[in-house]
C-alpha cells in the first residue's frame, strides 16, 4: 500500500533541506525516519539534500525541530538548517511569532525573525554557550599538518586555520580528520578557516552525517567564531562575518559567564519548491 508524503525543499546560505511537515500528525513513522531520510536525501536517486527535519509539536517550546543527517542518523542541531524551520512555521502560521523558542536535541534555542512584508528574510539565532574541548593541538593526519581547535556548539567541530581556503583539499583532508578516533572518538565536523581582515573570514566544510564537502554550516560557523575568538584571531565585541561556499553568516559573541561568551547566528532562509513523495 502506496502513500504520499508532502515536502518543501528549503536552504539557508546553500545549505540544503527536505522539509516534512509532522506538526498536525506523524506523516513517517519513527521507525522508518531514518531509512526514509537516507533514501529521499540522497542526490541522484531522490531529492537530494544535506539533511532532512520534521515538524513537530513540543510540550516545553513552541515546536520542535528533528534533525536528521543524510545518512539517516539523528544531529543535535542544524544551524542553517533551523533557520529554514523558523522561516517555514512562520510563514505557514505554525508559529505566528517573531520571537520563538524551538526544542532541539541540544536544548531549547531562541530564534529572532526579521520579517518584510511578512515573509521573514533572515533569522537569529541563540545557539548558546559553547564547550571547549581544546585549542591549536596538533595534527598530522595523511599528508597535513596544522593546528586543530575542538568546539561543541551541539555538535562537534574540528576548526583548523589555514593561509589559503582554496589551496586545501577539504574532502580527503576533510575526511582523514573527521574519522581521527584520537582527538574526536564521535566524529566531528571539520572547518577550514582563512583569516581576511576587519573580523571577515572565508570558510569551507567538511560535514560529518553528509561526508562530503557542504556549502555551509551553521553551528560550525558558530564554533569557528569562538576559535578565532579565542585563538585571538578576532575582536569579540564586534561582528564576526563568514563568507561560505553559499552565502555569508554573521556571528555575535556576547559575554555571559566566567569569560564565555553566548553565541548569536544571523543569516538568510530561503524557500525553493514543494512537491510529493509516494511510498
Amino acid at each position: 500500500m502506496s502513500a504520499k508524503v508532502f515536502f518543501t525543499k528549503m536552504h539557508g546560505a546553500g545549505n540544503d533541506f527536505i522539509v516534512v511537515d509532522e506538526f498536525d500528525s506523524v506523516v513517517v513513522s519513527e521507525r522508518d525516519k531514518p531509512a526514509f531520510v537516507a533514501k529521499y536525501a540522497k542526490r541522484h536517486f531522490g531529492v537530494g539534500a544535506d539533511g532532512v527535519f520534521f515538524v513537530q509539536k513540543s510540550d516545553k517550546a513552541d515546536a520542535r525541530f528533528a534533525f536528521y543527517n543524510p545518512d539517516g542518523s539523528k544531529a543535535e542541531m542544524c544551524g542553517n538548517g533551523i533557520r529554514c524551520f523558523a522561516k517555514y512555521v512562520y510563514e505557514r502560521g505554525l508559529v505566528k511569532k517573531e520571537k520563538m523558542n524551538v526544542e532541539t536535541l541540544a536544548g531549547i534555542k531562541t530564534l529572532d525573525l526579521f520579517i518584510e512584508d511578512g515573509i521573514v528574510s533572515s533569522v537569529k539565532v541563540d545557539m548558546g554557550v559553547p564547550g571547549v574541548e581544546f585549542l591549536s593541538e596538533k595534527i598530522t593526519v595523511d599528508n597535513f599538518t596544522g593546528k586543530v581547535s575542538s568546539i561543541s556548539t551541539g555538535n562537534p567541530h574540528a576548526i583548523i586555520f589555514v593561509e589559503d581556503v582554496d589551496k586545501v583539499d577539504v574532502y580527503n583532508t576533510g575526511r582523514s580528520i573527521r574519522n581521527y578516533k584520537k582527538m574526536f572518538p564521535k566524529g566531528a565536523n571539520v572547518h577550514f578557516v582563512q583569516v581576511m581582515k576587519n573580523n571577515e573570514y572565508r570558510i569551507r566544510t567538511y560535514e560529518r552525517g553528509v561526508e562530503e564537502e557542504t556549502p555551509a554550516c551553521g553551528t560550525g560557523i558558530c564554533a569557528s567564531a569562538v576559535a578565532a575568538s579565542l585563538n585571538d584571531l578576532a575582536d569579540a565585541n564586534k561582528p564576526l562575518i563568514f563568507h561560505a561556499v553559499g552565502g555569508d553568516i554573521s556571528i555575535d559573541l556576547k559575554p555571559d559567564f566566567a569569560n564565555t561568551k553566548r553565541v548569536y547566528m544571523t543569516g538568510p532562509a530561503a524557500e525553493v519548491f514543494s512537491g510529493e513523495i509516494e511510498i
